[in-house]
């Protein structure tokens, strides 16, 4: 019997890159393009079945992991994020209540911005830290740059 507890969690890792914000968009901002700069991720796929916009979703598969799926919430090409939430799989079985959100800001104009990857979940551990760093260090390889900070907050508060 596990003696761990689920808890809230919010977690927040921001790198910063040397590009503009349009190209680093370019990349991130598709939401079914995560496999070409997310290396934990080799594969994602549009799934079927898909007509209306707000069934946007997309299947994830992992090395030695069953599939995901996340659903897009929310698109602001403009302002450079889009929201999104877990749909199905058995990841989001224990990784419960899943929002995310990823966001790119520019900083100096077309040479430098900053990537945000946010979430909120309720789990055990934090399982996404590591995930979130290993594509913003990918991105840094792509692009120059640093990883900010991370920050994780247990228990956090519903509103």
């Amino acid at each position: 019997m596990s003696t761990k507890e689920y808890k809230n969690w919010r977690v927040v890792v921001v790198c910063e890159l040397n590009t503009s914000a349009a190209k680093v968009w370019h990349m991130v901002g598709g939401f079914y393009n995560i496999n070409q700069w997310h290396p934990d991720i080799p594969i994602c796929e549009v799934t079927e079945g898909q007509g209306e916009e707000r069934d946007i979703r997309r299947k994830l598969s992992f090395p030695g992991q069953t599939p995901t799926w996340e659903e897009l919430v929310f698109m602001d090409n403009e302002n450079m994020r889009y929201k999104y939430k877990w749909h199905k799989g058995e990841w989001g079985e224990t990784t419960q209540k899943y929002h995310a959100q990823i966001q790119v800001i520019e900083t100096e104009l077309d040479k430098r911005c900053l990537v945000q990857w946010s979430s909120k979940f309720y789990a055990e551990e934090d399982g996404v830290t590591q995930f979130y760093q290993n594509g913003f260090e990918n991105l840094i390889k792509m692009f120059g740059g640093k990883l900010i900070n991370n920050k994780k907050i247990e228990k956090w508060e519903v509103s």
